[in-house]
C-alpha cells in the first residue's frame, strides 16, 4: 500500500500538476497550438534538452516494452516526468510562460510542454490506461472527439532531436 501511495503522489500527483500549470497558463493565453511548430533549432537549449530526453525516452521505453519489462518502462517515465520535465524544465522555463508577450519563446515553450505532455500520456497508457485516457481527453479538447488514447499512434523517436551531447552537458549542470 506504501508503494502505490508513493507512486499516487509522487508520479501521478506530478503530472497532474505539471498538466495543470500548463493548461492554466495556455488558457490565459489563448494557446491551442495552431502556430506554425517552432524548428527545433530555432529554440531554447532547455527546450532542445528536454525534447532529446524525451525522444530518447522513447527508445527506451518502446525497447523496454517489446522486452516485455513494463516496470522499466514505468521508472523511465516516472524519472523523466518528476526529475527532467518538472523539477527541472518547468522550474527553468516558468518566467517564460508569465511574460506578457506572446512571442516567439513563450510559443515555443507551450508547443515544448505539450509536445511532452503528449508523448507521456501515449507512453504511459499501456500501464495506466485510465488515467492516460482522461489526461489524453483533457489535452486534446477538440481535437479527441471522444476518442481513446488507446486508439492513437505510440510516439515514434525522433532521432535529428536526439542530442546526446546536450544531455550530458545538462546532466553535469544538473549535478553542479
Amino acid at each position: 500500500e506504501d508503494g502505490i501511495g508513493e507512486v499516487q503522489r509522487k508520479f501521478f500527483g506530478t503530472l497532474y500538476n505539471t498538466y495543470s500549470f500548463f493548461a492554466l497558463y495556455a488558457n490565459i493565453d489563448g494557446f491551442i497550438y495552431s502556430e506554425n511548430e517552432t524548428p527545433i533549432n530555432e529554440r531554447t537549449e532547455l527546450d532542445r534538452w528536454i525534447l532529446s530526453e524525451l525522444n530518447t525516452l522513447i527508445k527506451e521505453v518502446e525497447e523496454n516494452y517489446e522486452d516485455y519489462e513494463p516496470t522499466r518502462s514505468a521508472r523511465l517515465i516516472q524519472d523523466f516526468v518528476i526529475n527532467k520535465l518538472s523539477n527541472w524544465h518547468i522550474r527553468l522555463s516558468r518566467r517564460r510562460f508569465w511574460k506578457g508577450e506572446y512571442i516567439k519563446a513563450k510559443i515555443s515553450a507551450y508547443q515544448t510542454l505539450y509536445r511532452c505532455l503528449s508523448v507521456v500520456q501515449k507512453l504511459s497508457s499501456p500501464i495506466s490506461p485510465f488515467f492516460m485516457d482522461r489526461l489524453y481527453l483533457d489535452l486534446n479538447p477538440g481535437e479527441s472527439g471522444g476518442i481513446s488514447v488507446h486508439l492513437s499512434d505510440f510516439p515514434e523517436a525522433n532521432n535529428d532531436a536526439i542530442d546526446l551531447d546536450l544531455e550530458v552537458r545538462m546532466k553535469i549542470a544538473q549535478t553542479i
